[in-house]
């Protein structure tokens, strides 16, 4: 069987629930930064890595090290808070088609297949990659409404996620740095699906060549914008490219080239932190049923 790691990056300022199953590598996001480690799990901060960069880079830490440290067949990623589907159940989803669930719970870590480890190494073994479904660009909010195009999207949260102008910016870089992909990212800028997140599990060749399209960019456009005065927010710029770039690659390789890519429904938790005795544990099952 394939070896397939999904590497799930928590925040180090919360203990999060973690799953029982060693496809899942819990990581530490910004490691560097934490002392402590009261969850006892790795950390980006180990052989090479770019742990100091958390604030503007967020889980792509993690994804960095998981690259340059790891050896898989198949490479995965996921957040505290967001994780793939593996359920062969469908469930209802939010205007950003994911799955709200109020708490990451024993029976929703069960109800969404995440600790059957043999259906989710068959599943995903059969196949070149695994990804969250897309999102219809015309049912998300955003601050000016809601739009059309993905264009229109990501610069509808000019002066909230970053300026307008680095949207540009990264259109030049890719047309510099790796032309290939310029056709793919103007169609996929003016189409009207999104694909966002940042929540996968590709076979090796394809996560490289992901890697290798998102990180040069991501660490040009830090260089090249200018973030005084920036909130902390849109200092996450390269962060929120990345996702763009993530979006670019993978309409790239699922319209213009031939792989068998899967798709998931995505989760979204509300409550991660670990659960702490039975009294917590029946706390949040009432509150989930009545959210």
């Amino acid at each position: 069987m394939s070896e397939i790691k999904i590497f799930v990056s928590h925040r180090i300022d919360i203990e999060s629930e973690l799953i029982n199953n060693p496809i899942y590598v819990p990581v530490r996001c910004g490691a560097v930064f934490d002392d402590k480690n009261p969850m006892h799990i790795l950390g980006d901060d180990t052989g090479e890595h770019i742990s100091e960069r958390r604030m503007s880079f967020c889980e792509f830490t993690v994804q960095y090290w998981a690259w340059k440290n790891w050896n898989a067949d198949y490479y995965g990623l996921c957040h505290y808070r967001r994780y793939l589907s593996f359920s062969q159940r469908r469930f209802k989803t939010d205007e950003y088609n994911m799955i709200y669930t109020p708490s990451l719970t024993p029976g929703a870590k069960k109800r969404f297949g995440f600790l059957d480890r043999p259906a989710m190494e068959t599943f995903i073994s059969g196949c070149d990659g695994v990804v969250s479904e897309y999102a219809e660009v015309s049912r998300i909010p955003t601050p000016k409404g809601k739009q059309k195009t993905v264009r229109a999207m990501w610069e509808a949260y000019d002066g909230e996620f970053l300026v307008k102008q680095s949207i540009d910016l990264l259109f030049q870089l890719i047309d510099e740095m790796a032309p290939e992909y310029s056709q793919s990212a103007r169609e996929y800028f003016e189409g009207t699906v999104h694909r966002g997140f940042n929540c996968f599990v590709l076979k090796k060749e394809l996560f490289e060549r992901l890697c290798q399209f998102q990180f040069p960019i991501m660490f040009e456009v830090e260089k090249r914008l200018d973030t005084t005065g920036y909130t902390q927010t849109m200092k996450r710029t390269p962060a929120f490219l990345g996702e763009v770039l993530y979006g670019i690659f993978l309409y790239h390789i699922t319209a213009h080239e031939q792989w068998n890519i899967q798709t998931c429904q995505l989760v979204f938790f509300q409550n991660t932190e670990r659960i702490k005795g039975q009294v917590d544990l029946l706390r949040r099952y009432l509150w989930d049923k009545t959210d």
